[in-house]
């Protein structure tokens, strides 16, 4: 492997700014860490110091000030050269803090990640304002929000998920937010496609590392649609945090696909929480068939960030 030569030089603002400094995993205070992402627009919870704990194979930051604003940094190492990563369950990072949308701030942190020879990282929608200096390319995610009552929001899924949220009830499905987390595990783990999501074993282990720590930590709510039989067809993990739900696990099996349980159990999520100034966050995406069955269900864009840089050869 070696390496083109390094075309970057620093921003005159990154330069200026002397209270940015780099800190390691244990260097991390947990309490303003995790204050400083409950604090920030948008708050996410795949930025909580335990959240990455259990899906980074290592991770660090960028630090401006007391905590004022943070990008969070997750990376492996091959063959001497650090390469940073988007963790599989993190679907973006980015900045958070108080300073988060402000320019100079952005053009600081952002200049710190594009150090490294690759980056390939998703950024929050903070990262507007610095999109053109890092040629950004944006990245589609849904979001619904779910104050108005539930008739209004059944108002505007489309025609085609009405249809199959009928054909879902006429299969007796039931709509349940008991399913034990080992039997929702079993679940997903028989039924992901381990080929097409290039998912390995140790997503598997990662998989279940993140389980546990999002229920320890009371960020779990699990929903599923069971059939006559009392066996899930489908099933939708989500996690609260700060205003957002994040449907971070969506699945179903053959079954569920053919009779519509999926488009049954997110209709059900809605009419659960509907009223509320929530709002659901369908995690994309920018995979056309993915993206219109969320937006069946009356969803708006929400414009995220891809940062990428590769200067090996």
């Amino acid at each position: 492997m070696c390496l083109k030569p390094w075309p970057w030089k620093p921003h005159p603002i990154a330069r200026s700014m002397s209270d940015i400094r780099f800190l390691q995993r244990k260097q991390i205070d947990d309490a303003r860490w995790n204050s400083c992402i409950a604090q920030s627009h948008p708050a996410l919870p795949y930025a909580l110091s335990f959240y990455l704990d259990a899906v980074a194979e290592n991770w660090g930051a960028v630090v401006a000030g007391d905590y004022e604003t943070v990008l969070p940094l997750v990376w492996m190492s091959k063959l001497g050269v650090k390469l940073l990563y988007q963790p599989y369950y993190c679907q973006q990072l980015g900045l958070f803090g108080a300073q988060a949308k402000d320019r100079n701030r952005q053009l600081a942190l952002l200049s710190e990640a594009t150090k490294h020879v690759y980056v390939n990282i998703q950024l929050n929608s903070t990262s507007t304002v610095a999109a053109s200096d890092f040629k950004l390319k944006p990245r589609k995610n849904l979001l619904l929000h779910l104050l108005p009552d539930y008739s209004i929001l059944l108002s505007k899924f489309s025609q085609n998920h009405g249809r199959n949220i009928a054909r879902a009830q006429r299969s007796g499905y039931t709509f349940t937010e008991n399913l034990e987390l080992k039997a929702f595990e079993a679940f997903y783990l028989k039924n992901i496609n381990r080929k097409v999501e290039h998912f390995k074993p140790k997503h598997e282990q990662l998989f279940k590392r993140l389980m546990v720590a999002l229920t320890t930590h009371r960020m779990s709510r699990i929903f599923a649609a069971l059939n006559k039989e009392g066996m899930p067809v489908a099933a939708v993990f989500v996690v609260p945090f700060q205003g957002r739900l994040c449907a971070i696990v969506n699945t179903s099996n053959a079954e569920g696909k053919k009779n519509g349980a999926s488009h049954f159990v997110f209709s059900e999520v809605i009419k659960h929480y509907a009223g509320q100034n929530l709002w659901l966050d369908f995690e994309g995406s920018s995979v056309a068939g993915i993206a219109r069955f969320y937006e069946g269900f009356g969803a708006q864009t929400e414009t995220y960030w891809q940062l990428k840089t590769n200067w090996l050869r």
